[in-house]
């Protein structure tokens, strides 16, 4: 008791670590919310090649009466202060949208592998069928007959895009109607046999396949083919980064399902579904948390590497990658390359510390 009391209060306390760590994460959204907005930063594709190549703290220009560039400027003259606030914000664009997407997605696909395993899942052979029909005439009315436009909003941009995915929304959603409605009738003639539906199999085959190809390559295999858009970035990251988080899920899944607390609901007669969102969902969701924090700092890498390969986000769009990839004009710019690889990795680190502080918080006994 003794010692479990002071293990809670270690979790209770924060150090100087987690504090700091905070409290840069909550400048870093501040600046990056509202930075780029608040009219006190230049516009940051104002070129100006008269102060190119500027070096930091550089206070010569006061005596042409002209804007102090504090961390400089860039080959042509843009404000590299103002490029790194603007770049946190595409970061935030990219990183937290995809991670969001691919944590909904993993999440749903982690828990039916993990809580229902090959067996424990039973759907009846008319809703397995018209799922099938309904997938494929998904695909063919979605994706096929429209390739054209498909392409077409990819080279585009990200409201083309955003088009797409509404007209393929309303697709499928007519398409599932119809599909519930005939479910219904042919139920009526009593067509209900069920089936155990290996989903655990199902999707670990996927993980594989998708993780087969070595995340890093297979985005840039795919950018390739789109044009640079914020919204092609967010879809690539969400449809490579929720594989993890599956996978992990459904880890923890396999072992709570065994618990005595989830054999003694299952004994009362609690419904599985009531058993897997009450009872053993939350209590697997405590490594999601540094899974998250891990994948938001890959996926700010990730934008910033594509960047600097030039696949990324528009050239007329402010990126961490882009600005770093200015130093291979110039080798005695170090500041093109020092303040956004600082920014990035204190970042990345300061994620960690505080999904770790918030692991601590969920269960104290993991502050050991």
């Amino acid at each position: 008791m003794i010692e479990e009391n002071a293990t809670r209060r270690r979790g209770a306390n924060w150090r100087w670590q987690e504090k700091l760590a905070a409290g840069y994460l909550f400048i870093f959204l501040l600046i990056g919310l509202v930075g780029p907005q608040s009219g006190w930063l230049p516009d940051p594709n104002k070129i100006n090649l008269a102060q190119a190549n500027t070096p930091p703290f550089s206070f010569s220009t006061i005596l042409n009466n002209e804007a102090i560039n504090w961390l400089g400027t860039d080959l042509l003259g843009r404000d590299v202060l103002a490029n790194l606030v603007t770049g946190a914000q595409t970061a935030l664009l990219v990183s937290v949208p995809a991670m969001l997407l691919a944590t909904i997605i993993g999440i749903a696909l982690g828990s039916l592998a993990g809580f229902w395993g090959n067996t424990g899942f039973q759907v009846s052979l008319v809703s397995l069928a018209v799922s099938v029909l309904v997938l494929l005439a998904g695909i063919y009315y979605g994706f096929y007959i429209q390739q054209l436009s498909w392409m077409h909003a990819f080279q585009t941009g990200s409201g083309a895009i955003l088009k797409q995915f509404g007209y393929l929304l309303l697709i499928f959603s007519t398409i599932s109607i119809l599909g519930w409605l005939m479910v219904k009738v042919l139920k009526r003639f009593g067509l209900q046999k069920k089936v155990n539906l290996p989903v655990d199999q199902l999707i670990l085959k996927l993980i594989e396949i998708i993780g087969s190809v070595p995340r890093l390559l297979l985005v840039m295999c795919l950018a390739a083919f789109a044009q640079p858009a914020l919204m092609n970035i967010v879809l690539l990251a969400t449809l490579t980064y929720w594989t993890s988080i599956a996978r992990l899920v459904r880890s923890e899944l396999l072992q709570i399902r065994e618990l005595p607390y989830v054999q003694a609901a299952r004994a009362v007669g609690l419904s599985e579904k009531r058993i897997l969102f009450r009872e053993a969902l939350p209590n697997a969701l405590p490594p999601v948390i540094v899974a998250v924090a891990f994948g938001l700092g890959s996926l700010m890498s990730l934008e910033a590497t594509l960047s600097f390969l030039n696949i990324g986000v528009p050239a007329d769009i402010a990126s961490w990658g882009r600005m770093m990839k200015g130093i291979q004009a110039n080798y005695q710019a170090w500041w093109l390359l020092f303040f956004p690889a600082l920014t990035l990795c204190s970042t990345i680190l300061s994620l960690q510390v505080l999904a770790q502080r918030m692991l601590v918080k969920i269960d104290p006994a993991r502050n050991n």
